[in-house]
């Protein structure tokens, strides 16, 4: 992991903090999530965020092997 030093403003910081908070995070975990859901949202504005939401936990759960793949010759 790559560490940079981020200049953020007492607003936002303030916002992060409760969001980590709330989310049950670390400030910097929390800090990676709203992140990655922001570019995931640009890079595909069609999408609600909870969409993202749900599909970034479908695939955590996938790769713990929670779910499967679901193949149109099941049905």
């Amino acid at each position: 992991m790559i560490k940079k030093t981020v200049a953020i403003n007492d607003y936002l910081m303030r916002d992060l903090s409760l969001f980590a908070k709330k989310e049950q995070r670390d400030f910097s975990n929390a800090l990676r999530y709203a992140l990655r859901i922001g570019l995931l949202a640009i890079e595909n504005p069609e999408l609600t965020i909870q969409e993202i939401k749900d599909t970034l936990e479908s695939h955590v759960e996938y790769e713990m092997g929670n779910i499967s793949e679901v193949s149109l010759n099941d049905f």
